[in-house]
């Protein structure tokens, strides 16, 4: 299988024996066009990166601990929760008073509040982890 190359002949500039000192000098200035092009768009990207860097302040970083920490403690409650309705699920109804809808409400509202307390108090760590690992990462960039 051949392929069709002419084509790409005309992206090449012509380096024949036949080129005069004229093209050379053409193909020559059209390079360094070229390449003063590419180190103003450089200089423009490089610019702009430093114009939208800004540095935190102190309190910038406290708040933002803060509510990192205050994400963490909730996904850590919202897992526990999940956990602890699944284990919940085993055990068996009470027939005596049966089951309605205002009890179930009741539990759900109940386990919410439980787990909640439980991650503010430690639970199982993972509001730590999460916390140390959204932390660890942002303050070495």
């Amino acid at each position: 299988m051949s392929m069709d190359v002419s084509a790409l002949n005309n992206l090449l500039p012509r380096t024949s024996s036949t080129n005069t000192a004229s093209e050379g000098a053409d193909i020559i200035s059209k390079e360094a066009d070229f390449q003063a092009t590419l180190d103003e768009a450089t200089a423009k990207i490089d610019n702009a990166k430093k114009k939208d860097i800004k540095v935190m302040t102190a309190e910038e970083i406290a708040q933002r601990n803060k509510d990192i920490r205050e994400a963490s403690t909730d996904l850590e409650a919202i897992l526990l929760k999940m956990m602890y309705g699944e284990m919940y699920k085993t055990v068996p109804k009470d027939e005596l008073f049966g089951d309605d809808n205002a009890m179930e409400i009741y539990q759900d509202m109940y386990h919410t509040e439980l787990t909640k307390e439980m991650a503010k108090s430690g639970g199982i760590g993972l509001a730590d982890f999460i916390y140390q690992q959204l932390t660890s990462k942002s303050s070495q960039h």
